[in-house]
């Protein structure tokens, strides 16, 4: 045998023995999906999330949700959107029901970083805001839409980096899309559903719902409780007209929904709360920018990337650190079209992991059909582990999702620029030094503290893999090497101030 053809398969074979490539040490995380267990890549000692995905194929409709959220994450790449780091081959093509998605590992979600922490700095707002605004210009310049924003959405860390995550929702918008059929399913937890989508107000829908979002995630930031809690979808309506005052005869007029439309024409005629009555200690610029992300009428609020130009983030913002991306091709969508049989779907989903198997989808394209007995899957050693892990719970060995503690929020304060540099300037305001961990401690050993963060269910991560035109994918990746090392920077000097 050639002597390069034998290293060149050695290395190959190593690639592929993900079996012994991932150390599982807890299970973090359990829900109606699954499990998510924290383990250690052992190639690059990096922390990691690993999301066992189970019964895949029972609903095709769920099967088609995950496909729709894998594929998206392989096409957007941006340090504020969770990335995929790699996906388990499955041991057969054609028989698997379980997928395992490995994630870069986060300590939190926004939703128990907000309640956690009742004294957020209005430093943290501008900073979590701006992260959620540059995610989401990015996400809007792709041509997709979150639908679900919420804080149990947004994954977090101590060094007060943000990640947009659960993309299960989402839909890329093409404009031949009939909005009919393209807006028919489920979209948005209530309490973030803008108006429009609480009555089919609008006859085509727009990134301006995602922006309401950002706007009820901002006023639970300020405020430390969500703004519209609404018990139902009338509630939902009397909580915002309350706020915002009953729209005008102009938003009215656009409503198609014939019900919603005489509702809101019937409702006693409310005037609007002045948001420095209704919030009277925030910060009147973050007023003035949460009054524009709040418009009842989609058209008057702000897109993303005009959001960043408001006075709020003077110092901080700067487009050069907030890259965007081109629409996603209307071809990676096809699916989209047509009814799925359980077996298009798991075609599908394993085309996509293969995606993470570069010499695998080589040989998938070329028409090979032996793959499963050519080479190993870690999948069966996984199962053992996750079995044995969620044993291990189940007896009361390890402390359950819900009861591990992680370090409160430090005290950050990230401050902007005023004159526009590519520097963020840290400071450490107060803060319980030793208790201010990092991911590892966090998962070697329960941390005490007077306010605990917890873990968050989501999985989570950081840039995700685009495939793109060589010189649009050579602008991004400067675009978001600028971004990280930014990121970093914030994050090195708040650790400086914190030893």
């Amino acid at each position: 045998m050639d002597p390069s053809k034998k290293t060149s398969e050695s290395e190959f074979f190593t690639e592929y023995s993900e079996a012994n490539r991932y150390q599982v040490s807890e299970v973090i995380g359990k829900g109606s999906y699954g499990v998510v267990a924290a383990a250690v890549d052992t190639q690059t000692g990096e922390r990691v999330a690993i999301k066992k995905i189970n019964d895949v194929f029972d609903h095709v409709s769920d099967a088609t949700r995950i496909l729709r959220e894998i594929k998206l994450l392989r096409l957007m790449r941006h340090p504020d959107i969770v990335e995929i780091k790699h996906i388990m081959l499955p041991p057969s093509r054609r028989e698997f029901r379980d997928i395992y998605v490995i994630f870069e590992l986060m300590e939190s979600d926004l939703h128990q970083v907000i309640k956690a922490n009742d004294d957020l700095t209005p430093e943290h707002h501008q900073f979590f805001l701006y992260q959620l605004l540059r995610g989401m210009k990015y996400i809007h310049a792709a041509n997709v839409f979150h639908r679900d924003l919420k804080p149990k959405n947004i994954l977090a860390n101590a060094d007060c980096k943000l990640k947009i995550c659960d993309f299960g929702l989402a839909r890329v918008s093409f404009n031949d899309t009939p909005s009919a059929i393209f807006w028919t399913d489920y979209v948005a937890t209530r309490w973030y559903r803008a108006p429009e989508l609480c009555g089919s107000f609008f006859s085509k829908y727009t990134p301006a719902i995602d922006i309401w979002s950002v706007g009820c995630i901002f006023a639970e930031l300020l405020t430390g409780k969500p703004l519209f809690p609404g018990k139902n979808v009338v509630h939902q309506l009397d909580l915002m007209t309350d706020l915002l005052g009953t729209p005008s005869a102009e938003s009215l007029a656009k409503i198609r929904n014939e019900k919603a439309r005489r509702y809101l024409s019937n409702m006693r005629k409310k005037p609007a709360i002045p948001f420095t009555k209704k919030f009277p200690s925030v910060d009147p610029m973050a007023l003035h920018l949460l009054e524009r992300l709040l418009a009842f009428d989609p058209k008057d609020r702000p897109s993303a990337d005009e959001a960043l130009t408001d006075p709020y983030f003077n110092g901080l913002a700067n487009s050069e650190r907030e890259p965007i991306t081109q629409p996603i091709s209307k071809l990676e969508f096809e699916f989209e079209k047509r009814k799925l049989a359980k077996d298009d779907v798991r075609e599908l989903i394993y085309r996509e992991i293969l995606e993470y198997h570069p010499q695998m989808l080589q040989e998938y394209l070329r028409g090979g059909d032996q793959m499963s007995f050519m080479y190993p899957s870690g999948v069966d050693r996984f199962k053992r582990q996750f079995a044995h892990l969620e044993e291990g719970v189940s007896k009361g060995e390890k402390s359950s999702p819900q009861l591990r503690q992680n370090a409160s929020l430090p005290r950050e304060r990230a401050i902007g620029n005023k004159h526009g540099d590519d520097e963020y300037h840290a400071k450490l305001n107060v803060g319980e030094k030793t208790n201010h961990a990092s991911v590892t401690d966090g998962i070697s050993k329960p941390l005490s503290s007077a306010r605990s963060l917890l873990k968050s269910e989501s999985i989570s991560a950081s840039k995700c893999i685009g495939e793109k035109p060589r010189q649009d994918k050579d602008l991004e990746e400067s675009l978001t090497e600028t971004l990280d090392e930014t990121v970093d920077e914030v994050s090195g000097k708040i650790a400086q101030l914190k030893t």
